[in-house]
């Protein structure tokens, strides 16, 4: 629920060495490890190859590459098991319901349906969240919250653009990768949710 709450409305971990501030503690401790000499960092290394890494869960992940695809306990996903809800229109089929509802809309004219209007210019849409992201452009710099990286000074308004980012720290052994038949190539996790990607792998 932190997500939906201002930064001046819940208790906040600040930096004592920068501006840097966050809601959780966790992103704090994360952070911390740029103000420090690398000899004060307690790394967590590989036994069988050079790979070290400041954080114990990527140590676990890379250690997989070590171990013969019958040593690893594998969790099978069964798509076709999964629910949808298809387009009586088109060939659109979602896995929520409240996404179907949301697309229905594109089948449907301005006139049709309920608008969310803008309270200072003649901007219009059929979705909330739309207008809720186009009233930031009404808002001063200093009035948005934020989403900060904890490793550079990258920032940016929407949650999932920083969550794309964070990728650009990690090493490429670390990021879990997906098959996407659309294209045949390779994806991260945030392509493999997207709705198109499982729309087309799912037809």
């Amino acid at each position: 629920m932190l997500t939906h709450k201002d930064i001046s409305e819940v208790t906040t971990y600040d930096s004592s060495f920068c501006s840097y501030k966050t809601k959780r503690k966790s992103y704090l401790t994360t952070h911390m490890l740029i103000h420090k000499d690398a000899s004060e960092i307690t790394t967590y290394d590989c036994s069988f190859c050079f790979y070290k890494t400041k954080r114990k869960i990527y140590l676990t992940k890379h250690m997989l590459i070590h171990k013969d695809d019958s040593e690893i306990t594998t969790y099978d996903c069964n798509a076709s098991e999964i629910t949808t809800y298809g387009c009586s229109f088109c060939s659109y089929k979602a896995k929520r319901k409240s996404q179907l509802t949301d697309h229905m809309l594109t089948h449907k004219d301005i006139s049709e349906v309920t608008t969310y209007d803008c309270s200072f210019c003649s901007y219009k849409t059929k979705r909330k969240s739309y207008l809720t992201t186009h009233m930031l452009i009404h808002k001063d710099a200093s009035e948005i919250t934020t989403y900060d990286c904890s490793f550079c000074f990258y920032k940016t308004k929407r949650k999932i653009y920083l969550t794309k980012h964070m990728l650009i720290h990690k090493d490429a052994s670390e990021i879990t990768t997906y098959d996407c038949s659309e294209t045949k190539k390779l994806f991260n996790q945030t392509h493999a949710n997207s709705q198109r990607c499982f729309r087309n792998n799912n037809l």
